[in-house]
């Protein structure tokens, strides 16, 4: 099982650095090596990146949301605000970012992101991974 975060399923729909990284999840998870699990925001943060860095239109968007839904992602509503805010507060990262993080720490699970800038913030979380990182 891992927690997964949008920088990593942005990828999936994009060619970029780590998008190879991204789809050796995504397809772990096609395969049913790896559960996936995501704060409730994701379909959100994912659809909203696409739409905004890469300017994809309403159909395309549309498409996009049907796809990540039909993967069955588990979804968390938020569990322990509290928690998530004292991560923000403590490591200068956004509540967005500390939703995946705090729900990591929660499920005893790795938590995957493409995202360097908040590796380096919460670089002592152990259980904070980046998507080059994941391994079968």
């Amino acid at each position: 099982m891992a927690v997964v975060d949008a920088s990593v399923v942005i990828k999936w729909y994009t060619k970029e650095e780590y998008s190879d990284d991204a789809n050796r999840l995504k397809r772990a998870y096609s395969e049913g090596l790896v559960d996936l699990k995501a704060p409730c925001i994701l379909p959100f943060e994912v659809i909203n990146g696409l739409k905004y860095t890469y300017n994809l239109g309403e159909e395309e968007l549309v498409i996009i949301s049907k796809i990540l839904d039909d993967f069955q992602i588990t979804y968390y509503s938020f569990f322990d605000t509290e928690e998530i805010i004292t991560f923000s507060m403590k490591y200068g990262i956004t509540i967005y970012d500390s939703a995946y993080i705090t729900l990591g720490k929660t499920l005893g699970e790795e938590v995957y992101t493409a995202d360097e800038k908040l590796l380096r913030k919460v670089r002592s979380l152990q259980w904070a991974k980046h998507i080059k990182d994941f391994k079968i």
